[in-house]
């Protein structure tokens, strides 16, 4: 633990710079933790598929025959051409190669090589899959198909601490994606703590009085009262403080004035639960300067379908608070790179940070 009356030493600049220290991280992190790719529901047919971008690597997803999900590498098994083009679309029947027609199952499994009779390869040339798992409506990816670890093990504080929100009902009301000019980790560090919030952020200092002080409320111990959390006829994160949405009837009572629970999924996604609404976050590192961040807004379908619903009053405040962020993670960047030596310092308010430069630390094996 930080003491009030010291300062412990932050990642070095290079940490932040270096595009070979942003290599180790890919073979060190994000080709071995689970992440988040999507909502269970937005493949629709079988044959559908997704293309994404884990770090440097690139993988597809496809709903197979039995409306199952399998994820392989976007490589064809004869010479490495890509085999989806597009970043989505949807196979007529099999996964065929668009160089030299190589066919393969929505399985992985190869069935066809033209003109060509070499049947005691074929099993040996499936595509390359990955590992694949649920939760809370949500799909999860892990580059390493043979991975042991858990993604309920990654979840900051738990994964029961949302057990009484109904994740895998809800559906996406609204999402967008933008590039952030700075390190991947420089976005973590600011979610992390809250020293900046009454200065960047007066509009949700305002709902959340604790942030007025500079406290992060991320992981508060869950036995703290709840009435502390927000202000006084707080209902959710929203431009009115009223929820939009009808709250959640699952929730206990403590849950429904809380205000906001959160949940890390290191290294690339966060969510935060509202007493109507919930809130992921997910990013992907573009350079070592460059993260793609995408933020989807969740709500029970039943509201999306009423004609007269509208998200603006939760959609506003969470893109502001976004684009306040936006503002000093870059600005954070910038002066990172100033000096290239520069080694920055963490107060007793920034205790998370500290908590996740741990992990960090223990990802990449570095003795400290």
């Amino acid at each position: 633990m930080i003491k009030p009356t010291t300062l412990l030493p932050s990642l070095p600049a290079a940490y932040y710079l270096d595009p070979n220290i942003l290599e180790r991280e890919y073979a060190a992190i994000w080709r071995t933790q689970w992440q988040y790719l999507m909502r269970l529901d937005t493949l629709k047919e079988p044959g559908a598929f997704k293309v994404f971008r884990i770090g440097d690597r690139e993988i597809f997803i496809v709903l197979n025959e039995d409306r199952e999900y399998r994820g392989f590498y976007n490589v064809c098994r004869h010479r490495g051409s890509v085999l989806c083009e597009a970043d989505s679309g949807q196979f007529s029947s099999n996964i065929i190669c668009p160089y030299h027609q190589w066919s393969y199952g929505l399985d992985g499994a190869l069935i066809k090589m033209p003109r060509i009779d070499v049947v005691n390869a074929i099993e040996d040339l499936n595509l390359l899959p990955v590992a694949l798992t649920t939760w809370g409506g949500n799909l999860y990816v892990n580059l390493d198909s043979k991975t042991s670890l858990s993604l309920e093990s990654m979840m900051i504080p738990g994964p029961n601490v949302l057990d009484n929100w109904p994740l895998e009902r809800l559906a996406v009301g609204h999402r967008t994606t933008f590039t952030l000019a700075c390190n991947w980790k420089v976005f973590w560090e600011n979610y992390l703590e809250c020293y900046h919030c009454p200065a960047i952020h007066p509009e949700l200092s305002q709902i959340v009085p604790l942030y007025q002080a500079g406290l992060s409320t991320a992981n508060l111990d869950p036995d703290h009262p709840a009435e502390d959390r927000v202000a006084a006829h707080i209902e959710s994160w929203t431009t009115t403080g009223r929820a939009i949405a009808p709250v959640f009837s699952t929730l206990t009572a403590a849950e429904q004035v809380v205000g906001h629970t959160f949940v890390e999924i290191y290294p690339n996604q966060y969510l935060v639960a509202h007493a109507d609404y919930v809130r992921q976050v997910s990013l992907q590192p573009r350079s070592v300067t460059s993260t793609q961040v995408t933020a989807e807004w969740l709500f029970d379908p039943d509201f999306l379908s009423d004609p007269d619903a509208d998200l603006s009053p939760a959609i506003e405040f969470g893109a502001r608070v976004l684009d306040q962020d936006t503002r000093v993670c870059e600005l954070n960047q910038r002066g990172l790179a100033a000096s290239g030596r520069f080694q920055g310092h963490l107060t007793h308010l920034e205790q998370d940070l500290a908590d996740f430069h741990d992990i960090y630390r223990n990802w990449m094996q570095i003795n400290t």
